[in-house]
């Protein structure tokens, strides 16, 4: 049974110590670690815990400091008790699949069969794949797919879009690697130089902003990648979630995070660039190279006013635009942008569609709280490893407890480093630092170890 929620679970002070409330209110979901906001505490918090003033950008440590410390200590929290509080995704997790029920006699929302996640409090199911004797069949989200192709590195940004162009977000391509000089490959990036499912192993961790540890060692990266919204600074990771075909190396599935059938109205652009010559008021356009190109790609650039779409190609070097007005005379570097569509031996695409049909009597139904999927229309051919499930998961509030034992776990960790007694100085009791720092650790670790999950198994 699922808690909406209580008067005393934890919610961030937007307005404490002269932190912009937008600001706050923007990265909260995504932890403001660099501000000292986690989802399950926050500096102020710390600090009243500690009994000293906030902490700010000069003090040591720094609220940023504290927001690493917290960062950290939520991924303790988390494997203690063996759930998460915040939203967290686990990929490709496989699971046998067994008939409990012939399908003829499910009709009335029963199931054919079920399989029981390990991690409850179900937020979405971003993957649901079975394999139906020749290939996996996605059940789940609206998707997208991008094959990239022979001529792959003619791919200058990806652009993903949500509903209504709300947010976008531009994966920009580049051939360099992370060096000390200039220029070098950024964490915005994706770098395209070393082969197909390279590349799209790449664009994976860039769309995921996960550390890039199987391109790493080619490109020399160590950061996260991350990539913002030009305009409002949220992360792509909040919107899409990128796998690679379990059939094709060369074949990213997109998945929208968005509810339900929403994401069917995002939206893949992909943008080459050509030399090009045009003429003052004609619609041909010289190109480099028209077999990179397709009907329908909007046209921008120096020289070009207006909206322009290829709509007709003429020869090998010679496209024809949609209108000669507001053409000048020239030869400059030109934008070809294909809006859900393929580029001719660069990439293949096919636009976001709505996959899965959850409900009683439809492909598959869940009791997310409890971690189960059910199998209705929809369901393996197979037994063992029949199931490919990617899922997020996390509870909606932050129980108070959790809040308190968080807490106590990061002021300990400040106590441990301060061997000065500079920042928390002992009591007029006695009490020693160690004895502060044994307390608190051992209070939050008792509290912890009652919010522990216990997930049963009946055959």
């Amino acid at each position: 049974m699922g808690t909406t929620g209580f008067p005393s679970d934890y919610s961030f002070d937007e307005n404490v110590n002269g932190v912009a409330t937008y600001t706050i209110a923007l990265g909260f979901f995504t932890g403001a670690y660099d501000k000292g906001v986690g989802f399950y505490t926050d500096f102020a918090s710390v600090a009243d815990m500690l009994q000293i003033a906030h902490f700010t950008d000069t003090t040591y440590p720094t609220r940023a400091q504290v927001g690493k410390i917290i960062k950290r200590i939520e991924g303790t929290v988390d494997e203690t008790t063996k759930r998460s509080y915040r939203p967290i995704i686990t990929r490709d997790e496989f699971h046998d699949f067994q008939f409990k029920n012939l399908p003829m006699n499910t009709y009335y929302g029963g199931y054919v069969g079920f399989i029981q996640l390990p991690k409850l409090k179900v937020r979405k199911i971003v993957s649901l794949q079975v394999w139906q004797g020749s290939q996996y069949e996605e059940l789940a989200s609206a998707q997208a797919q991008i094959r990239l192709l022979e001529n792959h590195t003619e791919i200058k940004i990806i652009t993903l879009k949500t509903p209504n162009s709300t947010y976008s977000f531009n994966l920009e391509s580049s051939n360099k690697i992370v060096t000390t000089s200039s220029p070098r490959l950024l964490d915005s990036e994706f770098n395209n130089a070393f082969g197909i499912k390279t590349t799209a192993n790449e664009l994976i961790s860039l769309i995921n902003e996960e550390k890039p540890s199987k391109t790493q060692s080619f490109t020399k990266a160590r950061n996260h990648k991350s990539l913002l919204d030009t305009t409002s600074q949220l992360s792509i990771s909040d919107f899409f979630y990128a796998s690679k075909d379990k059939s094709s190396g060369s074949n990213i599935l997109i998945s929208s995070l968005l509810a339900g059938d929403d994401g069917s109205d995002c939206v893949v652009e992909i943008t080459t660039q050509q030399t090009c010559t045009t003429t003052l008021s004609s619609a041909n356009l010289t190109v480099e190279d028209s077999s990179k190109l397709a009907v329908g790609m909007v046209v921008s650039g120096t020289g070009i006013t207006g909206t322009k779409t290829i709509s007709s190609i003429t020869d090998a070097t010679t496209v024809v635009l949609n209108s000669g007005s507001g053409i000048t005379a020239g030869t400059n570097t030109l934008n070809f942008v294909s809006v859900n569509q393929d580029v001719p031996s660069v990439c293949s695409v096919s636009r976001f569609t709505d996959k899965e049909d959850v409900r009683r009597l439809g492909d598959f139904w869940t009791i997310a709280d409890e971690g189960r999927i059910f199998f209705m229309q929809e369901y393996p051919f197979h037994s063992k490893n029949s199931i490919v499930v990617t899922y997020e998961a996390g509870e909606g509030r932050v129980p108070a407890q959790i809040h308190e034992a968080t807490t106590k776990l990061v002021a300990a960790e400040i106590l441990r480093h301060d061997d000065q007694s500079i920042l928390v100085a002992e009591t007029g009791a006695n009490i020693s630092t160690k004895e502060k720092y044994d307390i608190l650790r051992k209070e939050a670790m008792e509290t912890l170890n009652g919010k522990k999950d216990l997930v049963y198994f009946l055959d």
